[in-house]
């Protein structure tokens, strides 16, 4: 052992000795290979190839003994000096030697991190608000909102259209950020939400918080001045019971889908108010579907991720009642298909939506059902992606089969011919109510220059009677 330790240290230093003063070619580093040839031989039969060309070194592996074994060590050699700690760690990487593992920590973390580091400051800002705002369910709020706006029986304006998507976009981004700001402590302890912007540190609470209020202030005013007054109560209520009530509430009672269902059908009411400025039994349909949806979209979702929400201490049909999680499931499949029914018959839609939408219908049912009667991940799997697909199938059958169809052109021609006749009956109340005292000051001036009060009695009377509409047979009311 003390004869092999020997012959080892004496290789390194020849291979350093020789690199460190050997001519450079130019000014560049370039790549070598050292081969040393280990055996149990005596340390003068030992042979050194470093600075020999690739020709000899292949004739001098064929004059080796068979007892020699190569060692293959690359080095990278650098332009001036050399680095002995990479020396060092190019020929541990071949020889297989532990590297320090808190080294290798840091390096696959600065790893990591690189990917989202690497983009520009603004940038990379940008990127956190996203992530804090959850683009993907907000995405999913603007678009039902859109489709409410889209389906009322109103015309389509793309100013307001474009100012309700941006406010609706605002408002769920913030409400979505004080979510991850009082959840921050329980996101960690689940896998599905432990990269989370805030559990990951990348933003502060305190930020969060501010960006936030800002979103929901500009979202809110542009709701109110660029809108109407109902859209921006609308999202400003919705704001309030998905952070004050909603999120809270899921540590405390399974209530708390109920709670958030009504959160998700509120979107659609804030589009058709937006367009009608006011909430008719069309939105009332089309939020009660989005309401009925939650149920078997969210309960199969959740019941994947039971453990998960036991180890965070949320309140979950799945892990409480899994029994009412299956049942209320199949109820509200079955309420979708009676209001997509409702529908023709309140004058919404017309009848093709009722036959168009009720295979798509029956088929949610089922996989309801199958949920129901199995409660396994597999039917739980089904339902939560086919309940992916019948949402926006659902909303544009709606919208290919609604009823009244308004267009900027006919509200132009309707605004235009209740002006005109507002204006005839304003001239016309004008005229009657200055027939009388013109006629008396004409007679009056008559009567100036006769001199005769029984004159001036005289005129007044036939000009009165002149004026005053006829009754009957021509008879005149006095």
């Amino acid at each position: 052992m003390m004869h092999r330790f020997t012959l080892i240290s004496r290789v390194w230093w020849e291979s350093a000795h020789r690199l460190t003063n050997q001519c450079l070619p130019q000014s560049q580093g370039h790549h070598q290979i050292v081969r040393l040839y280990v055996s149990r031989a005596p340390v003068d039969h030992l042979k050194l190839t470093a600075s020999k060309k690739l020709s000899d070194d292949k004739n001098a592996l064929q004059k080796q003994t068979p007892l020699a074994t190569p060692l293959a060590v690359p080095i990278i050699v650098p332009p001036t000096t050399l680095d002995n700690k990479a020396l060092v760690n190019e020929i541990s990487k071949t020889v297989g030697l532990a590297t320090d593992p808190s080294r290798d920590g840091n390096k696959s973390k600065d790893e990591v991190i690189a990917s989202i580091r690497s983009l520009p400051g603004f940038s990379r800002l940008i990127y956190h608000y996203l992530m804090l705002s959850k683009i993907r369910l907000t995405s999913l709020v603007v678009m039902t909102t859109m489709a409410g706006y889209a389906m009322a029986p109103a015309p389509f304006e793309l100013s307001t259209f474009l100012l309700c998507s941006v406010g609706t976009t605002l408002v769920s981004g913030a409400a979505n950020s004080i979510n991850q700001v009082i959840e921050t402590s329980f996101d960690a302890q689940m896998p599905r939400t432990r990269n989370r912007v805030l559990v990951k540190g990348h933003l502060s609470r305190l930020h969060a918080v501010g960006f936030a209020m800002g979103a929901s202030t500009i979202g809110v005013g542009m709701l109110y001045f660029g809108v109407n007054e109902l859209t921006a109560f609308l999202g400003a209520a919705n704001l309030i019971l998905y952070t004050s009530i909603y999120t809270p509430m899921k540590r405390y009672s399974i209530l708390n889908t109920w709670v958030g269902s009504l959160v998700g059908g509120i979107p659609p009411l804030m589009g058709w108010a937006a367009c009608t400025g006011d909430i008719g039994v069309g939105g009332w349909i089309l939020a009660g579907l989005l309401y009925c949806w939650q149920f078997p979209h969210f309960n199969a979702l959740s019941w994947n991720i039971r453990p998960e929400y036991l180890k965070a201490g949320y309140k979950m049909m799945a892990n409480s009642h899994p029994e009412l999680c299956t049942r209320v499931s199949l109820r509200h499949t079955g309420y979708i298909t009676a209001l997509s029914l409702l529908a023709p018959v309140l004058d919404v839609t017309n009848v093709w939506f009722a036959l168009e939408s009720l295979p798509l219908n029956a088929y949610f049912a089922y996989l309801a059902w199958d949920f129901h009667q199995k409660a396994d991940s597999k039917s739980s799997r089904k339902l939560f992606r086919f309940s992916l697909i019948h949402l926006p199938i659902l909303m544009a059958l709606f919208l290919l089969n609604k009823n009244h169809w308004v267009f900027s052109q006919e509200k132009n021609t309707a605004e235009t011919l209740a002006i005109d006749v507002e204006l005839l009956e304003d001239e016309k109340n004008k005229k009657d109510e200055y027939l009388v005292p013109n006629a008396v000051l004409e007679v009056a001036n008559l009567g100036a220059t006769s001199g005769s009060i029984k004159a001036i009695e005289d005129n007044l009377l036939t000009n009165v009677a002149s004026v005053l509409p006829t009754t009957g047979a021509g008879k005149q009311k006095l």
